[in-house]
């Protein structure tokens, strides 16, 4: 069973991400929890209304093993064309605890973000949840690059904003 502290950090961390994305994107739609292409997405935004690039955020807590679980996230990039990909991929290491040091990735992590052709990189993105001031949570440690887009994608993405509510959007 999950501990009440890992959930409200959790809840915290996807709250802090949707603020950072809802302030760099134009009148993006975010979903929290979402389930998208066959894969469970943390934080999924989609730009300019729903009609635009697609941002997947997945959560990492940072621990012992960080490294390997962005080697997770990363996996999912290197898979085949056939696969469709969104935009941009993040993920978000969360700090936590008092006291831990900034996540600095290996070499290893830093090669395994591009996509196989190098058309995308996969972003890293760092929560900072014992800072108060919620402008200051989220730092970009790696910064995404855009993977190639597809007729494919956009269908997804039209279907997924038809079908489901925003967590988050503008509203006239």
């Amino acid at each position: 069973m999950i501990s009440t502290q890992l959930v409200h950090g959790l809840g915290r961390a996807k709250n802090a991400v949707q603020d950072y994305l809802t302030h760099r994107l134009l009148f993006p739609k975010v979903y929290l929890d979402a389930e998208f292409n066959g894969r469970k997405v943390d934080v999924l935004a989609i730009d300019r209304g729903g009609t635009g690039d697609i941002h997947a955020v997945y959560v990492v807590y940072q621990g012992p093993d960080v490294e390997n679980a962005l080697e997770t996230v990363a996996a999912n990039i290197g898979i085949p064309p056939t696969i469709i990909v969104p935009h941009f991929i993040y993920a978000a290491v969360v700090n936590n605890g008092p006291g831990a040091a900034r996540y600095v990735p290996s070499d290893q992590i830093i090669q395994k973000s591009f996509a196989e052709d190098g058309v995308g990189r996969m972003g890293i993105l760092y929560v900072d949840l014992c800072e108060d001031d919620p402008k200051f949570q989220v730092r970009v440690i790696l910064k995404a690059e855009r993977f190639r887009s597809s007729k494919e994608i956009v269908e997804l993405a039209d279907r997924y904003v038809a079908e489901h509510p925003a967590n988050w959007e503008v509203r006239d």
